[in-house]
């Protein structure tokens, strides 16, 4: 039987999409799938990646370490250093802030786009008290399009950066960026016929840059091995495709590629998406954020109990693989394990095996299969393909913002004559 600790020590290593790292994932990985009889695909994808590198601000003769956004080319920028309690000011006073360094607590994809109308030198993002610098990206159209020099540092360095509001300032980032290949592993596992209906569940494996990811996601790629290994000795009477999908810390780019190369498949056949991200905290909480209807929280929330596991479970968006899906209204349940300290440290270089356990998995692994199992198994299939109309304005602002692009949107009409 697969041991959930062992594949997440197995797997301690950066998992950055499109590199060395990702590759060797994919080998152990791959290497568990057919150990339990079932064989894989990899379905490559082009996107935009880097080799993590480094960035230093000086101001007043001192010099700070940070991380450089990924994405982030070389660059060496200079300009008054400000310092802003609220970012949100820049969405105000247009013009204020040309060819000036910024410092303010936090990041958002609103903040850059306002970063970039206001012709600002930098930007600098202080962390989350009692974390390491955080690991964040630009996104692939922001790239493209352009975008303003960023780099992170963590909390304490952020205060002590307050008081050089005002002073003259430099921020240099040394940073490779290329376009390289990312993959899907794709495993499917026949049913018995019962029907057409072809039911998903996904988990990403890549991680963020200058993180092992043992919660965020090997904790969900261990889980989609468990339950891969309950299918292959339990065949269901529905069709089942597992996704191990790539590059999601760099904006989703796995499953919206997988999305893309099988839409007409996804609209013909498939109702539902199981998603799995986070898992393998000790002390914490299960949660189930249901991006589909109040009838579907329902019922996962009661066949969950049945099994003895309490979720907190809310109807919502969930920053996951599960979006993509929803623009072609395909509801999708995400699970996910949240509040102790492997939770806490996700995208930074604490994100390590020491802070997961092997029965913290139990929760998360069980909950999936038993979905999953009831689902596939059922009489007639228990989910609509239906996503509440109350969603839509948070999915559409989401995606935008999430790749910063237009998304295509593909909603059924309301009313059919």
């Amino acid at each position: 039987m697969i041991d959930p600790y062992k594949v997440i020590k197995k797997l301690d290593f950066e998992r950055l999409a499109g590199t060395e790292g990702e590759k060797k994932a994919i080998q152990v990985i791959g290497s568990h799938i057919k150990n339990l009889g079932l064989d894989y695909k990899l379905e490559p994808f082009e996107i935009v990646s880097f080799s993590p590198g480094s960035a230093t601000l000086t101001v007043a003769g001192k010099q700070f370490t940070g991380n450089p956004f990924g994405l982030n080319e070389d660059a060496n920028v200079t300009g008054e250093f400000v310092f802003l309690d609220n970012w949100e000011v820049l969405l105000y006073n247009l013009g204020a802030f040309r060819n000036k360094i910024i410092v303010s607590y936090g990041f958002s994809r609103k903040l850059a786009s306002a970063l970039k109308k206001q012709e600002a030198a930098a930007y600098i993002a202080i962390g989350t008290p009692a974390r390491k610098a955080s690991s964040l990206s630009h996104r692939q159209n922001t790239f493209k399009e352009g975008y303003v020099p960023c780099m992170t540092v963590d909390h304490i360095t952020g205060e002590k950066l307050v008081k050089y509001s005002g002073k003259e300032a430099g921020v240099v980032i040394k940073q490779k960026v290329e376009k390289k290949t990312s993959h899907n592993i794709v495993v499917d596992i026949p049913g018995k016929g019962a029907d057409k209906n072809l039911t998903l569940s996904g988990a990403h494996y890549d991680s963020v840059a200058r993180c092992n990811g043992s919660s965020d996601n090997a904790g969900g790629s261990v889980t989609l091995l468990k339950v891969a290994e309950h299918f292959a000795k339990h065949q269901p009477a529905r069709d089942l495709r597992l996704i191990f999908f790539g590059a999601e810390e760099l904006g989703l780019l796995g499953s919206s590629a997988f999305v893309k190369a099988h839409k007409e498949e996804l609209a013909e056949r498939v109702p539902f998406l199981l998603n799995i991200d986070v898992a393998g905290d000790p002390v914490g909480f299960d949660t189930a954020m249901v991006l589909g209807t109040k009838e579907l929280l329902g019922y996962v929330d009661g066949i969950s109990k049945e099994i003895g596991v309490a979720f907190r479970t809310r109807l919502g968006i969930y920053s996951s693989d599960g979006m993509p899906f929803s623009v072609q209204e395909i509801p999708s349940v995400s699970l996910s394990r949240r509040g102790g300290r492997a939770n806490f440290y996700i995208h930074t270089s604490d994100d390590t095996p020491k802070l997961v356990t092997k029965k913290a998995f139990e929760n998360t692994v069980k909950s999936a299969i038993n979905i999953l199992s009831r689902v596939l198994n059922a009489k007639i299939y228990p989910i609509k393909k239906e996503i509440d109309p109350d969603l839509r304005d948070d999915i559409e602002k989401y995606v935008w913002n999430s790749t910063m692009a237009k998304p295509e949107l593909n909603w059924e009409p309301k009313y059919k004559k």
